[in-house]
């Protein structure tokens, strides 16, 4: 399984369907940046290249491999991208493991990247670890419960809107193949998300939080 096809099913693990707006007396709360990354950067500013394609700035998905306020967590990040609208949601994915079948090391991993948005965040408003069935929710079965898209575990933070200008939601996850491994992925969404990706289907045929 390709990096973009993991970006897809995470979509469908941790989707936000919560549409927010700003009003004017949220025009008084902090801009959103995660990562340091600003709704109207463009990818070429950040250092990022297109996943498909060589056309820099176009509408599609962009790989980066820094950002300005990124973390050791993570070794690659991703941007949803339309143009005319800006970005739609930043995804840190973490170094892929390839972890023993407990999923020891990725499941540390991911108890530092709640943390991380915890911290920033305050408590989860949502906390899932659910199994298809009790076979799949043995933990000595998590790693290829995991690939197999038997198990969720992920964490989101819903309405971010009251803190901070332009921001919709977060959220924590993991996800995982035969060939890479097991990674922790964060995934920050602006406010005009749904509608962004609605754009971003449109023009290049790519769906989801991040894409497929």
């Amino acid at each position: 399984m390709a990096l973009i096809d993991i970006l897809a099913s995470v979509a469908l693990a941790a989707a936000s369907t919560v549409t927010a707006s700003i009003s004017p007396a949220e025009m008084a709360t902090p801009p959103f940046r995660p990562f340091g990354v600003a709704q109207d950067t463009l990818p070429s500013a950040l250092g990022c290249k297109p996943v498909y394609g060589e056309v820099t700035d176009a509408t599609g998905q962009y790989a980066c491999s820094t950002l300005p306020g990124g973390n050791g967590l993570f070794d690659q990040y991703v941007l949803a991208y339309v143009q005319g609208m800006g970005i739609c949601n930043v995804v840190a994915v973490s170094r892929y493991i390839n972890d023993d079948q407990r999923g020891t090391t990725t499941r540390e991993v991911y108890k530092e990247a709640a943390s991380l948005l915890a911290s920033q965040f305050g408590p989860a408003d949502e906390k899932v670890d659910h199994a298809a069935t009790s076979k799949y929710g043995k933990d000595g079965m998590f790693r290829d419960a995991v690939v197999a898209q038997e198990r969720q575990v992920f964490e989101q933070w819903d309405n971010l809107s009251a803190k901070y200008q332009n921001a919709q939601s977060a959220s924590v996850t993991i996800s995982g193949s035969d060939e890479l491994g097991l990674a922790v992925y964060s995934i920050f969404r602006f406010a005009h998300n749904d509608v962004c990706l609605s754009a971003l289907q449109e023009q290049t045929g790519l769906s989801g939080d991040q894409g497929d």
